[in-house]
Parts: structure tokens; sequence; C-alpha cells
């Protein structure tokens, strides 16, 4: 029994759909999860390493461009949907599991066209443009955060999950995570991560605060773009600040953190609420429809973390912030105490028991 996972682009919109593919798997050995994206995403990389097949269709973003551009978008989408209806076909696809991004619209399309039952999965507060475009024809709408049920009003099925989430970061670890990383146990810790590629002005606020406090231990996470002038301007303080371009172990990083600086991409605000860890999150200011600040909002409002706007991220402010946070174990045992009433850790379950459910016919 074959259940296709759409979807890609960036990690946001693939690592979600492996989650749920791995529950599937690991639950029922006759259920075979198959992707299709886009040969230029993520995906294409992801995908095979972890041991999942993958077809190719040809897919485009649409925004941002003009009018020539939608048109050929547009086309594209058109040929992909073509191509996607040929793997359909070929693997007698169950199911379409659609997790946003431009790379899943040609094959939510070829599924809707011919009779397949669709789920989406939407990761953000505020939806992608082909969830939102496609929600209607969708047998369920499992969405992330809370807020973004506002913007599938006419399906009964939405239902608020969480975002799956890597099994990593709940799986039992025989390694001290300060250890790992050569830190201090009686000296906090802070975690600064701007996604894979990093982002400057999280950098240089980062940066300045280490230099000038001494009782702060540091893990941080600069993208290549920084990685250099960081790890030089760094260098003088020896190992009390682990400086890397890619954070390849995250798990360890949140469990040695007390404090993480970070942006509000969707899993990163979802995996800082399923592991405890307070956060000034400092939403990215170009992101689409601003969703990055309404995930951050979500657990700003719940207790577990501060938003700072990328426009008003000083040195000064950043300081300030951290230090009240940091160096305040109450403060610091608060905001744990609210993320672990607002977080949700088996979104990945959730999601494979009512995939279940449809494929027996019960839903």
């Amino acid at each position: 029994m074959k259940v296709v996972f759409a979807g890609g682009g960036t990690g946001g919109h693939i690592y979600p759909a492996i989650a749920v593919a791995n529950e599937l798997r690991k639950r029922n050995r006759g259920l075979e999860p198959v992707f299709i994206g886009t040969r230029k995403g993520l995906e294409a990389k992801v995908v095979p390493e972890a041991g999942y097949e993958i077809g190719f269709v040809v897919s485009s973003g649409f925004r941002g461009k003009g009018i020539l551009g939608k048109g050929a978008t547009l086309l594209g989408i058109g040929v992909g949907s073509i191509q996607a209806i040929a793997i359909l076909s070929r693997l007698k696809a169950r199911l379409v599991f659609g997790s946003g991004g431009f790379a899943s619209a040609s094959t939510i399309i070829a599924a809707i066209l011919m009779g397949i039952p669709v789920v989406i999965q939407e990761q953000n507060s505020i939806p992608g443009m082909t969830n939102r475009f496609l929600y209607k024809r969708a047998k369920r709408v499992y969405i992330g955060f809370q807020r973004a049920a506002q913007y599938f009003k006419g399906n009964s099925a939405v239902i608020y999950t969480g975002n799956p989430l890597r099994d990593e970061l709940f799986e039992p670890k025989d390694i001290d995570a300060r250890e790992y990383f050569g830190l201090k146990h009686d000296i906090p810790v802070l975690l600064v991560f701007g996604g894979s590629r990093g982002a400057h002005s999280i950098n240089v606020v980062a940066t300045e605060y280490f230099l000038s406090n001494g009782e702060v231990q540091g893990i941080v996470q600069t993208g290549d773009r920084d990685y250099d002038w960081v790890k030089e301007k760094l260098a003088p303080l020896g190992g009390r600040v682990v400086v890397r371009r890619y954070m390849d172990k995250i798990d360890l990083a949140y469990r040695a953190a007390d404090l993480a600086l970070a942006r509000a991409g969707a899993l990163s605000v979802s995996e800082l609420a399923a592991v405890h860890l307070p956060s000034i999150l400092v939403p990215y200011p170009y992101a689409v429809d601003n969703h990055q600040y309404y995930n951050a909002l979500e657990i700003e409002e719940a207790g577990g973390a501060v938003i700072i706007r990328d426009q008003e991220l000083t040195p000064g402010r950043f300081a300030e912030t951290a230090s009240a946070i940091i160096k305040d174990p109450s403060k610091l045992d608060r905001m744990k105490d609210a993320l672990k009433k607002a977080a949700v850790k088996d979104a990945s379950k959730r999601i494979a028991d009512d995939i279940e459910n449809l494929l027996e016919g019960r839903g």
C-alpha cells in the first residue's frame, strides 16, 4: 500500500513529512511511503538519505514574479501535474499527503483529478499559498499552530495536531550534552541559531554579548556567510563559546542550553517548545505574510518566549533581555513550565493515527 508524500523546497516542508512517513512505516510494514518533489529542492537530497524513494516533477514558486513569470509557473504546474498523474498511476497510490510549498502543488492537483484522497499539513501560523488554494478539496487539514485554523474556513476537517518533529529530539541519550560541547555545568549556556543559513543580525548581537558577558557560555550556529569572522572574533574566549557553521547535533545543543536566541521558523518554534527551552525569538522580517512573527507569538503568549523584532535588535536591547532571563533561575523555570503546557510532542502519532483511519475507511 503506497502513501505518497508531496512537498519540499525547504526543510520546513520536507522534515515534517519525513517524520510522519517514519511513524507510518514503523507501525505498518505493509505501508510504503513514497515521495514526490523537485530536483532542485532540499527533498532531492534528504529524502533518499532518509531511506525513501522519490519521484520528480516540474514545479516552481508563484510569489514575487511578474506576469510572464506567473504564466510560466502555471504552465509548469500543468506539466508537473501530468508528470504526477503518471507517477501516482504507477504507484497505485492510496492517499496523498501534501506538506506545502510549491513542490506539492502539482501532485495534489493530480491526486484531486484522479480521485485519490488528499490530506495536507500546514506548519506555519499563516498558511502558504499552495495550502490556502487547495485545502477545500482535502479530507483533512493538519495544522501546526492553532492560529492557522482561521485561514481554513469551509473545511470542517481541520485538526490541530502540532508540527511533526524529528524522533531524535525525544530519544534517550547516554551522552552528557555539555560534555559533548566541552562546556561547564555550573555556568549558563546560550544557544544561538538562525536556521541552516544563519542570520547576520543575530550573529552580530550574540557575538557582542559573549564578548561582554564572561558569565555566560555559548553554542553558536553561524551559517556559512558569517562563520569566519564570528570564529575569529570569539577566538579569545577559548572553549567558552562553541562556534559551528551548521549544527548536526541540534538535539544535544537543545539539551545543553538554558536559553536560545533564534529565528521563528515553524519547526524551530515547535522544537523549542517541545524540548522546553526558553527563547528570545527574532522573526525573519522578510518572511511571507510575516508568518514568523505569528509563529513566535504563539509561544510568547503562552509565556515561553520573548519576541524582539529584527529592526529593534541591538546589542543593548538583546543584552538586557537575555541577562534578565538567563541569570534568573526562577524566570527560566516559569518559562519552561509554560512550554511544557503549550508543547505538542506527538504530532506524528496523531497524524498517523488519523491517516490509518482514513485508509481503513473510518474517516
